[in-house]
């Protein structure tokens, strides 16, 4: 039987999700979603009321790179499911925190079968979280804070400092998600 690759998996995911959340004008479903400016990014992302990664390890993909993804998961997403080829499940289940769910590939790999539903927790870095805005979303949170518009003047990572610093993570996050919804024009690596 021919090995299944990382977009046939998407694709699985894809339909899914969009089956799922049809009609829902509150959800965006987004496609390698970066975290902190690059250094990692997740293959598929759900922005509604929470932030919901989804990472995929297909019969053609190696762990390797997993424990790394996993620390910065932790750190930016509420609820995280993986979604597996059956030779890596096993491995999966002792690797991945508990609270994540796994979903892996069916028998006639048609369909997605949860292993494990996962549960939201609450742990983001706002750091992370922040740093998924681009320079001119930064500069709306001013706005939004009601801080002095002299600041948009500031380096990215001059606002990003003083943004951690002003706002709670409640009213950052909930920008940050906003941003994410209604964001067009993004960028493809």
């Amino acid at each position: 039987m021919e090995l299944l690759n990382d977009s046939k998996v998407r694709t699985l995911l894809l339909n899914e999700l969009n089956e799922h959340y049809r009609g829902r004008n509150d959800t965006r479903i987004i496609n390698e979603l970066g975290l902190d400016s690059g250094a990692s990014r997740v293959d598929v992302a759900v922005v509604n009321g929470i932030m919901h990664g989804y990472e995929i390890k297909s019969d053609l993909d190696n762990l390797q790179r997993l424990p790394r993804q996993i620390e910065y998961y932790n750190r930016a997403f509420e609820r995280m499911t993986i979604v597996v080829s059956r030779k890596y499940l096993a491995e999966i289940k002792q690797v991945v925190p508990s609270w994540w769910g796994i979903k892996v590939i069916s028998a006639d790999r048609m369909k997605l079968i949860d292993i494990r539903k996962g549960r939201k927790v609450s742990q983001q870095d706002p750091q992370l979280i922040i740093k998924l805005l681009w320079k001119k979303e930064l500069e709306g949170l001013i706005d939004v804070l009601g801080l002095p518009k002299s600041l948009k003047k500031a380096r990215k990572k001059q606002l990003l400092s003083l943004l951690i610093e002003e706002a709670d993570f409640g009213t950052i996050r909930s920008y940050v998600y906003e941003v994410l919804k209604r964001r067009e024009n993004w960028r493809v690596n």
